[in-house]
């Protein structure tokens, strides 16, 4: 028997929570018949409301089904609902910056991104445990070797994030690793200092994740975005060199691309991690 009751708004809740059964689901989302069956989803509420009662974003529920996965919206935005196969993911993206955070899934023709307030994040994190467990499978069996390792060691922050974007059981292979720091250029007569953020790739045994501290050109010193992709939708790692312009690029086999700016002294370690990943696929 339902413990849902009617006499609920969800718009005003603030926390998300994970939904286990139907007798998680808020009562006032209308749950369509093809959306029975789910695993395990997690509600995430809307955006607080600013001066003048407005948000930014509405209240969501993503559902995960055997293969596929839906996003709802509450009732009162008129949206409609999104289902993604997870055979046709290319890539997850899970941004993290003090207090905003979002979830982006891209996939062959279509793409969801879903904000929340990172307060509630424990039911979010736990979630995408069940999620990438689905859509990542096992991956290739345990090999012998070390990690081949470009870069320089990583530092406190990076390393602390890498272990976190890690699965039980999920195998290191490479990686490659540029740090923060600080650049001088010239504006004018002036000679001006800017903060540039890191990066890091790592290959797994099952995928490649892309995390970086920056976000629209900027350093997050208190941030970061993780991407994460499949290690076969991979179509090439390789580093390009136009002019000053130095790259290291990620294409998928969907068509999508990474692009890694690279500093001068970035890049021999960067080319040097493409050639690898390149000889050496299962690396």
């Amino acid at each position: 028997m339902s413990t849902r009751t009617l006499d609920v708004d969800s718009r005003h809740y603030i926390f998300s929570w994970l939904i286990g059964s139907e007798d998680d689901l808020p009562a006032d989302f209308p749950i369509p018949e093809s959306a029975k069956g789910f695993q395990i989803g997690v509600f995430l509420p809307r955006d607080d409301p600013g001066r003048f009662g407005r948000s930014h974003y509405p209240p969501r529920i993503v559902l995960l089904h055997a293969g596929s996965m839906l996003v709802l919206t509450h009732p009162g935005y008129h949206e409609e609902p999104a289902w993604i196969a997870l055979s046709d993911l290319t890539f997850c993206e899970f941004g993290h910056l003090l207090l905003i955070g979002w979830l982006r899934f891209v996939a062959v023709a279509s793409e969801v991104r879903l904000p929340y307030n990172t307060r509630c994040e424990r039911p979010v994190n736990e979630f995408l445990d069940s999620l990438l467990c689905a859509w990542l499978g096992t991956g290739a069996n345990a090999r012998d070797g070390g990690i081949a390792e470009f870069g320089p060691p990583l530092d406190i922050k990076f390393r602390n994030h890498l272990a976190a974007a890690l699965r039980e059981q999920e195998e290191l292979r490479a990686r490659w690793f540029s740090p923060p720091s600080e650049r001088l250029y010239r504006w004018g007569p002036f000679r001006v200092r800017s903060d540039v953020g890191g990066d890091l790739i790592a290959i797994t045994n099952t995928r490649i994740i892309w995390i970086r501290d920056r976000w629209n050109g900027g350093y997050e010193r208190y941030g970061s975005v993780a991407s994460t992709a499949l290690l076969r939708g991979v179509e090439s790692v390789r580093c390009l060199q136009t002019g000053e312009q130095r790259d290291l690029t990620i294409t998928l086999l969907s068509g999508a691309s990474w692009r890694i700016p690279l500093s001068p002294q970035a890049y021999p370690e960067a080319e040097a991690f493409a050639e690898t990943v390149t000889s050496e696929p299962s690396c």
